[in-house]
């Protein structure tokens, strides 16, 4: 199964395992993916799932998104 880890410079914060088509990341609580730090935007961007892949969707966020 397919996992996002969050990471903090070298410290493993949590790991996700994607189990739905879409996830949410943001620091707003209800986001799928929660991440507590000022540099996150609220809803910040998605990943969806589409067959085998896995695609990230920046939601306009102010810092942006980079894999």
């Amino acid at each position: 199964m397919p996992k996002v880890i969050v990471k903090f410079k070298e410290s493993v914060q949590n790991e996700i395992l994607l189990e739905k088509e879409i996830v949410t990341i943001g620091r707003n609580p209800g986001n799928d993916i929660c991440i507590d730090n000022l540099a996150v935007s609220s809803f910040h961007a998605k990943i969806i799932k589409e067959g085998n892949h896995f695609i990230i969707e920046d939601l306009k966020s102010t810092n942006g998104s980079f894999v």
